[in-house]
């Protein structure tokens, strides 16, 4: 009997003798027949698949930022003291040939200073600490430069790095050949089960930085004056799902 017959039948009467409404009726009949027709699809068989790509590049400038740092009783004295330090530090580098817009010195910290005393911690004043961020094409200065600040009031370096002007072009090439890689792994692994590849049903990015660690500024500049630019590995990862045709 189909659903329009039913329909057509004596309403049904519930235990107190009330009739149903048809419109109750026709929705409990529809959903029984997508939930039945749902049942009845086949589940979609899929590929996963991780895609890699690399690109080598050769560094031609260099990243590095150095923090400033004061500690005393009142933030104005340190303010003075810490624009001082930073007019020097700024200025020594505009010498060195490096471009004003590749200077950022805008990134300002004020924490306050606990010491330990009889009665518990207690603060004793503030910390002002300053940021400046650098960076130089001239790659074979940055020795002479790092010298310089340290010598001009920097009291850390917090992160140094070749890095390659061109490297935003190297990751989309390396990021096409990681499609490509995806494509190629789906292709071994449906020829070996016999099946064909289908369509791409969902693609994503992955991957991932290392964390720069933080060196005092003697320590670092020790490390640092071995140190070649070499090359670097720009890579790319992404996760494939293909549909497979059997």
């Amino acid at each position: 009997m189909n659903s329009i017959s039913k329909l057509a039948m004596p309403l049904k009467r519930t235990a107190a003798g009330k009739r149903l409404s048809p419109m109750i009726l026709l929705t409990g009949i529809v959903a029984t027949m997508l939930s039945t027709a749902s049942m009845a699809q086949p589940q979609q068989q899929l590929i996963h698949v991780q895609g890699t790509g690399a690109m080598s590049v050769t560094p031609n400038a260099y990243s590095v930022t150095f923090v400033i740092e004061e500690q005393g009783e009142t933030v104005g004295k340190l303010n003075t003291t810490l624009a001082s330090d930073l007019r020097a530090i700024v200025s020594f580098l505009l010498e060195q040939g490096i471009e004003r817009n590749n200077i950022q010195s805008m990134q300002v910290r004020l924490t306050p200073r606990y010491v330990n005393s009889p009665n518990g911690r207690v603060q004793e004043g503030f910390t002002l600490s300053r940021e400046i961020s650098v960076t130089d094409s001239n790659i074979e200065n940055y020795d002479k430069v790092l010298d310089g600040v340290l010598g001009r009031g920097v009291d850390r370096i917090q992160q140094f790095s070749f890095v390659s002007t061109t490297q935003t072009n190297a990751y989309q090439t390396a990021l096409v050949a990681a499609v490509k890689d995806a494509k190629a792994r789906a292709a071994l692994l449906a020829k070996e089960l016999g099946v064909e590849v289908g369509e791409v049903v969902a693609i994503s990015e992955s991957g991932g930085n290392m964390p720069v660690p933080v060196m005092c500024a003697d320590a670092f500049a020790k490390e640092m004056s071995v140190s070649l630019p070499g090359q670097e590995t720009v890579e790319a990862r992404i996760n494939v799902s293909f549909t497979i045709i059997q």
